[in-house]
């Protein structure tokens, strides 16, 4: 398992200035989903988001996209935003350059998006300058650690109610999510939620 940070440090947001960090000004808090689409998990987080009427951004991995179309229609017809999550979920610092290019170019049939998200937040600062440039990069102010098998689900959601207005928090499309969800949007006492 490796180290992650619960907040990104803010000398990581200084660093990379391009990066969408947090929504500064707004009153909303700002739930994004990597990975997906996931044929068992995405449906039941989209359910959970519909019975509490939250819009949400969904980062998806390209081949994943092309296996589960229909689940890609559903996430944009219920109104939730979709971001480019690379071809495959690797990671950018150890790609050559053409399997850098390959993963970084979307399928031709996925859906136009401005947004991207490089699998686990990593980047070379050479990629991060080329990328700038063509995308806007997300990152995340807050990861709960959805994905931690070494939390407890109440760290989990406790981490998860820490998330303040304008944060983007960082979840993951894998099977405790959507429970995780319903849990926090049952306690939590915010009310406004948005897609990117």
């Amino acid at each position: 398992m490796s180290r992650y940070f619960v907040r990104t440090p803010i000398v990581v947001q200084w660093l990379f200035k391009n990066v969408v960090w947090r929504m500064k000004d707004s009153k909303a808090i700002y739930l994004t989903f990597d990975d997906g689409p996931h044929p068992e998990v995405t449906p039941q987080l989209l359910d959970v988001l519909r019975e509490f009427n939250v819009r949400a951004t969904f980062f998806v991995i390209g081949e994943n996209a092309e296996k589960f179309p229909e689940l890609v229609r559903r996430i944009m017809s219920e109104n939730h935003s979709i971001g480019f999550h690379c071809n495959q979920h690797l990671n950018s610092r150890k790609l050559d350059r053409l399997s850098l290019l390959k993963n970084f170019t979307p399928p031709k049939n996925f859906p136009t998006t401005a947004l991207f998200r490089p699998p686990y937040g990593k980047l070379k600062i050479g990629q991060y300058h080329f990328l700038k440039n063509k995308f806007p990069l997300i990152g995340w102010t807050i990861m709960p650690g959805d994905f931690d098998p070494n939390i407890s689900f109440q760290k989990k959601l406790d981490r998860l109610l820490t998330a303040e207005p304008g944060e983007i928090v960082v979840l993951h499309e894998i099977p405790n999510t959507p429970e995780l969800i319903r849990a926090y949007f049952q306690q939590t006492e915010i009310k406004a939620f948005e897609k990117l």
